[in-house]
């Protein structure tokens, strides 16, 4: 086992904390050692997700998230490094929980939560953070970072690959099978956040396992149409999102114009059919030919939205796990792998998929007491 960096994440689901203790030997060549997942204590979520639907965040209310995330964090990392030598850990990787995301904004901003400086103080080890915020300083979106980690993961010469996150909220990575040709990448739209705000609206749980709830109705497809006339799907790449443009005001808004009396269970399966018909009209839109996409992310278990992209892109859809990585762990194996090039001060955005005017370094290191 080589040089062992610990990745933790928590995306825009808000379910939990993931973490991995990794390394990176060669392209492809990932060894993952041990990996935890800590859900988030109820009352926590809560407040979260009141700090994310406040258009004007407290100031009072986000310090204490993002102290308390920063806890969340080291004590997730603290279990994962369990029986583990301390001295084996290079450093620790944290994204953070994405607030706030305004690419576009003049001047633009971006803001996760999770104080780093906790997370060293606890685990006495090195922290990298603030993965976007020098993308952003050299004119990119600063989003999304992980095509970077995909094609260090799963590019391949024999096919040209579309490798698609399905978090709270939905991105894709072309890979192509010639390694002269540039990757592109890009947020698709909502993931898996209506979806979980939906069935937690009228059935008080979390996420629809599998989609099974999805599943059980038909989609409404003038309603479909509707949603799928946002503007955000009509612009060109470079463009990410937040958890808040495809919020439920923004759906509820658009049941309104369509359906006076809605029926739940049926806007339930029309959310994963958005899920899924965003993803291909990204691909098809703005990706040269691929031979087959590959799923990650918690979404990649729905099986209504695995259904729906099989149907109307007629491509084979995959799991992750077809290419050696469980679906649930690619995002925290990727800032694992984040933390990992900015300790050896190599370069990991991608011009090509942010619109930065160079290559730089990502993350902040800050080192413990």
């Amino acid at each position: 086992m080589g040089d062992l960096y610990a990745g933790v994440m928590s995306g825009t689901s808000l379910d939990g904390i993931d973490s991995v203790l990794a390394s990176f030997d060669a392209p492809g060549s990932i060894k993952i050692q041990k990996s935890t997942f800590e859900p988030y204590p109820h009352e926590f979520r809560s407040t979260l997700k009141l700090l994310l639907n406040d258009p004007q965040p407290d100031s009072k209310l986000a310090s204490e998230v993002d102290s308390t995330l920063g806890g969340l964090f080291a004590d997730a990392i603290l279990r994962l490094l369990e029986d583990q030598p301390k001295d084996d850990v290079q450093a620790v990787g944290c994204h953070g929980q994405t607030i706030i995301h305004r690419p576009n904004a003049d001047p633009p901003y971006t803001w996760q939560a999770g104080d780093g400086n906790i997370i060293a103080q606890k685990t006495g080890l090195p922290v990298v953070t603030d993965f976007r915020s020098a993308d952003m300083r050299a004119g990119g979106q600063g989003a999304p970072l992980t095509p970077a980690f995909h094609q260090f993961a799963f590019q391949s010469t024999e096919e040209s690959r579309a490798v698609v996150n399905i978090g709270g909220i939905a991105n894709v990575s072309y890979l192509p099978a010639d390694l002269n040709e540039k990757v592109i990448g890009f947020d698709t739209g909502p993931g898996n956040a209506l979806s979980d705000q939906w069935i937690n609206l009228h059935k008080g749980l979390p996420y629809d396992k599998d989609g099974q709830w999805a599943l059980s109705s038909d989609i409404d497809e003038n309603l479909l149409n509707q949603l799928m006339t946002d503007q955000y799907f009509q612009q060109p790449n470079p463009k990410s999102l937040d958890s808040r443009h495809f919020s439920i005001d923004w759906l509820l808004s658009n049941i309104r114009g369509v359906w006076p009396e809605p029926n739940i269970p049926v806007i339930q399966s029309t959310i994963a059919a958005l899920t899924a018909e965003s993803i291909w009209q990204g691909i098809r839109l703005l990706l040269p030919p691929i031979q087959k996409i590959y799923l990650c992310g918690g979404g990649a278990h729905n099986q209504a939205i695995v259904k729906r992209l099989e149907e109307t892109s007629e491509l084979q859809v995959a799991s992750s796990e077809e290419l050696g990585l469980a679906p649930n762990l690619v995002e925290a194996c990727a800032i694992a792998w984040f933390a990992q090039r900015r300790m050896v001060n190599s370069c990991a955005n991608l011009p090509s998929v942010t619109g930065a005017s160079r290559e730089v370094l990502l993350g902040s290191i800050i080192q413990p007491d």
